[in-house]
């Protein structure tokens, strides 16, 4: 008898349990936000990495990083700012830009959607500052800036970058972590990504300009 109460109340519990873990879980969703930071280095003097930088697409190139990203359109607000002319009509290399990105996401964990960002650009003869904003959320894509800052470091160049993304995920409470951990992956994914891309277009247009 007391065997046969001890299975019902273990049982009971359980049951319990259960249900309360279910009834917690429908329709959680949390925030998942993961600043993640990257750099490294480029075999070049910063003033021919800047010239590529400036006067060639590799800026379309890095904003078409990875096989889920695609660049529809970018537009500089500064009407006197042609940057294939930059070095002509500016040539202390001094310019301050603004502009807007469309970009198209494709990817299995943000989804699928077009987002419009804001880029501004700082350019001196000793670094290259560029921030990509995403102006409002989209779907479940709350935030996701990208700062670059590309600088002199002798005889080579050193590119610095932060990555904020903050991803809206259907998560309940005990598997937050694993949101913030795949949320953390993409970041790193995006940040190596765009690393690969600036190296391929320096060697692309190595020798150029």
């Amino acid at each position: 008898m007391k065997t046969s109460r001890k299975v019902v109340g273990i049982v009971t519990i359980s049951v319990v349990g259960l249900v309360l873990l279910v009834w917690t879980s429908r329709g959680s969703h949390y925030a998942a936000d993961v600043t993640h930071h990257h750099h490294f280095k480029i075999d070049m003097p910063f003033d021919k990495l800047r010239k590529i930088m400036v006067r060639s697409s590799a800026c379309r190139e890095i904003m078409n990083a990875g096989q889920h990203n695609e660049l529809i359109s970018q537009k500089w607000n500064n009407k006197n700012f042609h940057l294939g002319k930059l070095s002509f009509s500016n040539p202390d290399w001094r310019v301050d830009a603004s502009g807007d990105l469309k970009v198209r996401f494709t990817d299995p964990y943000i989804g699928t959607a077009i987002a419009q960002f804001t880029q501004t650009v700082a350019i001196v003869p000793e670094n290259i500052n560029s921030l990509v904003k995403l102006n409002q959320p989209v779907e479940q894509l709350l935030i996701y800036d990208v700062t670059t800052e590309m600088v002199s470091k002798g005889k080579e160049s050193e590119v610095r970058q932060t990555l904020q993304l903050k991803i809206d995920t259907p998560a309940p409470w005990y598997a937050r972590w694993y949101a913030r951990r795949r949320v953390r992956a993409s970041t790193r994914r995006i940040l190596r990504a765009m690393e690969e891309h600036i190296v391929t277009a320096v060697k692309k247009h190595k020798g150029e300009y």
